[in-house]
């Protein structure tokens, strides 16, 4: 009986220092591969391919009333998005919203991936809208946007997104920053803010500003969600300039759908 507990603590004290070698798991901060309308820095797992589903109501909740169920009989910007990791920290984006037949085509690299030590992430984005529905000279624009991510106290995300755009339905040559932060409220639900600055060159222009609150199970996301602008693209975003113009803060309503499916085996 000695001799087999002394065999067993041999092993046991051989294993430890083994089990201790290894790489810590990877730490997730909750935020995934997008906030509501922005992309965050971060791609999906390698391999993975996601299905975005967005539905933004038109018709503000205060004018619609309960006899329009505020807003909900309206008509919406509905957007559909797919994306693809073939490699780690590569993502191949596409999405097309229904306002304008707005088609977005991007690419995005992550440079710098947060951990428990280090909690901040960097990545690059750019690629082309291509609004197909409106009668403009030009109806193809190119942006690139500068993410950037970091977490405190492992609950709380602070993020940014410098955009240029090209082209959008009303201007030429657009800069904006929105701004993202997102609280972790345990048992897979996030709570989930955006601002985009106001256009200074478009007459009554406001902020937009929206929120959600987000539940996030295994390869599925679902967010419900609040806004004063349906606008889902980034040309449709950084100039404010959707559906004419986003000049009032009214409320409006509206939710997101993400489903991840896993078409390649991952390293």
């Amino acid at each position: 009986m000695l001799k087999k507990t002394i065999l067993a603590a041999l092993a046991l004290s051989a294993v430890l220092p083994l089990s201790a070698q290894e790489p810590p798991p990877d730490w997730d901060p909750g935020y995934g591969d997008r906030f509501l309308q922005t992309a965050s820095p971060l791609t999906n797992d390698p391999g993975l391919f996601q299905v975005l589903f967005t539905h933004r109501f038109n018709q503000p909740v205060n004018e619609a009333g309960g006899n329009n169920l505020f807003g909900l009989d309206s008509g919406a910007n509905i957007g559909i998005g797919l994306s693809y990791v073939p490699v780690d920290r590569l993502a191949v984006e596409a999405y097309r919203a229904s306002s304008g037949g707005d088609y977005e085509f991007a690419l995005k690299y992550t440079f710098l991936k947060p951990t428990l030590q280090l909690p901040v992430a960097v990545g690059l984005r750019a690629g082309t809208n291509w609004l197909t529905k409106y009668e403009l000279e030009d109806k193809v624009g190119f942006f690139g946007q500068a993410l950037v991510a970091v977490t405190l106290a492992e609950k709380v995300t602070f993020a940014a997104a410098p955009t240029f755009v090209s082209n959008t339905p009303l201007f030429t040559d657009v800069w904006n920053v929105p701004l993202m932060v997102q609280l972790k409220l345990g048992k897979g639900y996030l709570a989930t803010g955006e601002y985009v600055f106001r256009n200074a060159d478009l007459a009554d222009s406001v902020g937009q500003w929206s929120f959600a609150l987000e539940k996030s199970l295994w390869r599925h996301r679902f967010a419900v969600w609040i806004g004063n602008s349906a606008a889902s693209t980034v040309d449709q975003t950084m100039a404010a300039d959707y559906g004419g113009g986003v000049t009032d803060s009214n409320l409006r309503l509206g939710f997101s759908i993400i489903r991840q499916f896993e078409l390649g085996k991952r390293p």
